[in-house]
Parts: C-alpha cells; sequence; structure tokens
C-alpha cells in the first residue's frame, strides 16, 4: 500500500479544509486507490466525529464501526459541527445521512449514499472520492453513491462549483431537478435551487453537454451560460464572464440589471436570514452592483441608496419596507 506521507500530513489537509499540503494530498491520492479510501475514511470521521483518532489503520471495516457506535439516530442523520479554513470560531453544521438501498442484478446489493448539506450563510468544500473538488453555496446539498469510483454522478439541489478531475473512461454527471451536466473534466458552475425559476450552467474550462431526459439539449464551450426556464422549458445560451457567474466563490456579490426581488432572495442565502419585502418594491426595477463581505446592514444601506427603502433587522428576520 502506497502511504508515503505523514499521518499528521493528511489530517491537517482534511482539518484546514483542504488547504494545507493541496499539492501533497493531490499527488498523494493519485497513488493508489487505497490512498483515496484512506482518505475518504478520515474525511468521513472528521466530518461525524469533528476530531481524528490518535491511531488510524485503513480497516475500513473497524474504522466504520467506530464511527456507527458514535451514532445514536434510528434513521442514521446527524448534525455535525467542524472549523472551516483559517477563520477562528467560523463554523458550519453539515448534516451527512448514509441511505441504504437496492439495486436489481443478479444479486441484491446494497448501495449506500452520502449527503452534505452546506446551511444558508455557509459555503462547504467538498473532496469527492475520485479527488473532484466542490465548493456548496449556502443552501445547497449534494449527494453521491459511496460507489463513486465505478458511477461518477452527484445530484445537486442548490448552487455548487465544480472542479472535475480528468478521467475519459468515466463520465462525470451532475443532474438537477431537471438538467444532466455531463463532463470527463472541467470546471463550471451550476445554480439549481428548488424554489428559482431558473437553472444556470456557467463552464469556465473543459467542456460539458447538457441534456434533458435522454436528450442532449446543448454543449458548451468556455465562456457560455446557459439559462434553462423550468416553467417555459426554453434554453438561452449567452456568453458572459464566468469569474461573474462565480463570484459568490470569491465572497463577492456581484448583480447586473437584477430585479430586488431575486436580490433578496440571494441575501437570504448568503447571510442565513428572513427578509419579508412589501409588495410594492417589487416593481420589477433592475439594480446593478458588486459587494465584497459586506456586512448585511452595509449592504441594506448600499441598496437604500440605490432604491429608497427603510429597513430593520431583529436576529434572524429582516423587514423592508417603503420609507
Amino acid at each position: 500500500m502506497e502511504n508515503q506521507l505523514p499521518f499528521s500530513t493528511i489530517i491537517r489537509n482534511i482539518a484546514s479544509n483542504g488547504e494545507e499540503y493541496a499539492i501533497e494530498i493531490r499527488q498523494w491520492l493519485d497513488n493508489s486507490e487505497d490512498n483515496k479510501k484512506i482518505y475518504q475514511d478520515l474525511q468521513d470521521i472528521w466530518l461525524i466525529r469533528g476530531s481524528f483518532p490518535d491511531h488510524f489503520l485503513p480497516d475500513r471495516t473497524k474504522a466504520w464501526q467506530k464511527v456507527r457506535q458514535k451514532i445514536h439516530s434510528p434513521k442514521r442523520s446527524f448534525y455535525l459541527w467542524r472549523r472551516v479554513g483559517q477563520i477562528a470560531a467560523a463554523v458550519i453544521v453539515v448534516i451527512l445521512s448514509i441511505w441504504s438501498g437496492t439495486k436489481l442484478d443478479q444479486r441484491q446489493q446494497v448501495t449506500q449514499f452520502t449527503e452534505v448539506i452546506s446551511p444558508a450563510g455557509q459555503k462547504t468544500r467538498i473532496i469527492l472520492p475520485d479527488s473532484s473538488i466542490v465548493l456548496l453555496n449556502g443552501r445547497s446539498q449534494i449527494r453521491f453513491s459511496q460507489n463513486f469510483h465505478d458511477y461518477r454522478r452527484v445530484e445537486l439541489k442548490g448552487e455548487g462549483y465544480f472542479e472535475v478531475r480528468k478521467d475519459l473512461s468515466r463520465q462525470f454527471v451532475v443532474g438537477t431537478s431537471v438538467l444532466d451536466v455531463k463532463v470527463f473534466g472541467t470546471s463550471f458552475n451550476v445554480k439549481a435551487y428548488e424554489d428559482d425559476q431558473k437553472v444556470e450552467i456557467g463552464l469556465k474550462s473543459g467542456k460539458v453537454g447538457i441534456d434533458r431526459g435522454e436528450e442532449e439539449m446543448v454543449q458548451l464551450v468556455p465562456g457560455q451560460v446557459a439559462t434553462f426556464d423550468k416553467k417555459e422549458h426554453k434554453l438561452d445560451l449567452v456568453r458572459m464572464d464566468i469569474n461573474l457567474v462565480s463570484a459568490w466563490t470569491r465572497d463577492e456579490m456581484v448583480f447586473d440589471e437584477v430585479p430586488l426581488e431575486e436580490i433578496i432572495k440571494y441575501m437570504e442565502r448568503w447571510y442565513g436570514v428572513e427578509i419579508r419585502v412589501a409588495p410594492e418594491l417589487l416593481d420589477g426595477e433592475l439594480l446593478t452592483f458588486k459587494v465584497k463581505t459586506e456586512s448585511l446592514n452595509e449592504l441594506l444601506k448600499l441598496i437604500s441608496l440605490l432604491k429608497p427603502i427603510k429597513y430593520q433587522i431583529d436576529g434572524k428576520q429582516v423587514v423592508i419596507t417603503k420609507p
């Protein structure tokens, strides 16, 4: 078994959300499938326990026996807290759920799935079993099979930025409620919130195909953004700066001629709040602005300069009315 990295290096990479020793870890993962399994086990233990054992032996059965001893819910669903990045006291809640389902073949086999949820106001970085990387935006979730090495498919609700590891022998599929995005290795953004009327796919590098059912609708090239209207069943294709589409990954919010209604929805996901708006303010007026790391109060002040509003913040509740 290839294991050329100190244990401390591996756990520091996981605990730092993949920031520390990123190059060394990627090279180590490429050495063997066993290394990938070890990394996935350690990552799962970190998510579940928030800490690591003093010694970790690459025995998946024993590792999961220890993990399951920590689980007391009969539905095998639980809340997890862990630190993110280098920001002291910044924590996220990740819900990791494992389902048992069956697939029909010559024998009944059990397929397990992992789901990671990124709550409102947070971003969550995930390294998939094939070393592909996903950054989830707030109020987003991703689900994938434990047999990911055989079939690279994830189910996405919400928004995610993907850096897919190239593998010409195994296609990578991002499934949404209405569309499938199919790739072999590329970087792209998918925005597919359940309560949004449109699904948006923006391609930064590589090539992706967009399918609806069994039909391929279009293939994107870098710099193209596809928007599918779920009500009209219509796909629009435009050229756009993908850095604007993925601005959220850099802690930026960029709005280019966007109605207040859509801005409010994005703010709720970004700050983890509930916002009530007086109906008369939702008049279709389009706003354009860019902000970075502003507080909720600062952002509302900025909007009030563009459109006359009065607002009140009470904890997680915000009310916006006419002045």
